[in-house]
């Protein structure tokens, strides 16, 4: 896992977190930002800036396929955690009621 990037944007020194984006139009790419965190102070101090160049229609394409075959594997094994785990605690009670 990556540190935590931090870096300040003004002259308050209020820092800038480096995130990623998982959105259907930017998957993976990285930006700096600050929350919003709700009060008029702090809305004068949001920021915004991209880290990562855009990606090509390509790239996107095959990152957001391979995301999607990622998440149908691990769909894929917590069925089959829960199969094995019903399969136990038949076991179990069929061994507990013999």
């Amino acid at each position: 896992m990556e540190e935590p990037v931090e870096f300040s944007v003004c002259g308050y020194e209020i820092p800038a977190q480096l995130k990623t984006l998982w959105s259907i139009d930017n998957p993976g790419r990285r930006f700096f930002g600050r929350k919003n965190h709700g009060s008029l102070l702090h809305r004068a101090f949001r920021f915004f800036s991209w880290s990562d160049p855009p990606m090509t229609p390509r790239a996107r394409v095959v990152l957001l396929g391979l995301l999607k075959r990622i998440r149908e594997n691990e769909v894929q094994r917590r069925k089959e955690r829960l199969c094995w785990f019903i399969i136990l605690v038949v076991c179990v009670v069929m061994i507990w009621f013999v």
